[in-house]
């Protein structure tokens, strides 16, 4: 059987492992553990247990300004919106920027965020720990408001894995170029309400991003180079589970954001349902030796190929 030990998204984990249990004739007993130790240790950890890497491994990808200098350090800049760690830098910046957001290196949801003007810059004093990103101004609209996206992409056993489904996040007001209103740029508070103005579902659901997890192979591959470290923590038996933000622009590409490597799983009933569940599912049955339709293999080695070393035998 298999068991789950999670202090965060216990729902959703749970009920993953019980379409699993009840699909599948597990002989074995598999443990299997979503546990945050910012919240403190899982007191029933045993060594053996399917796990998150350690925090001091994933938080050089949750750090937004030590992606920023991963990516500078590996000439891919281009993946995400230009983004600095000083005022200075962000003003030698060549290319034009209407608005700048200033964002804490280790918050998200949001919060700590500031959207300033180009203008404003030259005597903006950035507070410790924030980094500056551009703006973007070709965004991807959907009924004429501003469109953030995640796709959640599994490292384990040295390799990636992108989920096949993802959600849109709509902001309540009509988007206006320029605007550093935090209301227009930034805040999505009430999704989970269904008479909000702000609008949570999966991607999928809407013309202009069905394509939204494809659009998101080419950039993912490119950052390739940031997540090795990552990805040699891992192992049978050690993973970690991305979310990873992106932005639909109006040419039908996207643009990465910003990397969640703890992020929010508990959404609306849609999301929840339909997506963060069967990721869930999906993530655990390649992790114990099933297969797996939904991930697709972006590198690294087919599910399965060492699980029967850590357990002995498929069991499956």
């Amino acid at each position: 059987m298999l068991q789950i030990f999670a202090n965060r998204a216990v729902a959703q984990f749970n009920k993953a492992a019980s379409t699993i249990n009840s699909s599948y004739d597990v002989k074995e007993n598999i443990r299997f553990s979503y546990w945050c130790k910012f919240y403190g240790e899982n007191p029933d950890e045993q060594a053996t247990d399917i796990q998150l890497i350690d925090a001091s491994v994933y938080n050089a990808l949750e750090s937004k300004s030590s992606v920023a200098k991963q990516l500078k350090k590996h000439g891919i800049e281009d993946v995400f919106p230009a983004t600095f760690t000083s005022v200075e830098d962000a003003l030698a910046h060549k290319d034009p920027v209407d608005i700048w957001f200033v964002k804490p290196s280790h918050l998200s949801g949001g919060r700590g965020i500031q959207v300033i003007a180009h203008q404003q810059l030259k005597d903006f004093e950035l507070p410790k720990f924030n980094i500056l990103q551009a703006g973007i101004e070709n965004l991807g609209l959907i009924d004429g408001r501003k469109a953030v996206g995640r796709v959640y992409v599994l490292l384990w056993n040295g390799g990636v894995y992108l989920f096949d489904e993802g959600f849109i996040l709509l902001h309540g007001p009509k988007y206006q170029k320029g605007s550093t209103d935090y209301s227009v740029q930034v805040d999505h508070k009430g999704y989970e309400d269904t008479n909000s103005a702000v609008t949570l579902t999966l991607a999928s659901e809407y013309k202009e991003t069905k394509g939204l997890v494809d659009k998101a192979k080419t950039p993912l591959r490119k950052i390739l180079p940031i997540l090795q470290d990552t990805l040699k923590a891992t192992s049978p038996t050690r993973y970690i589970m991305l979310g990873i933000d992106v932005m639909p622009l109006d040419n039908g590409e996207v643009k990465f954001i910003e990397i969640n490597a703890i992020p929010n799983f508990n959404h609306n009933a849609n999301v929840n349902t339909h997506l963060n569940t069967p990721f869930f599912t999906e993530a655990i049955k390649g992790m114990i030796g099933l297969r797996s339709d939904r991930l697709t293999k972006i590198t690294g080695s087919a599910f399965g190929d060492s699980v029967r070393k850590v357990f002995g035998k498929k069991g499956l």
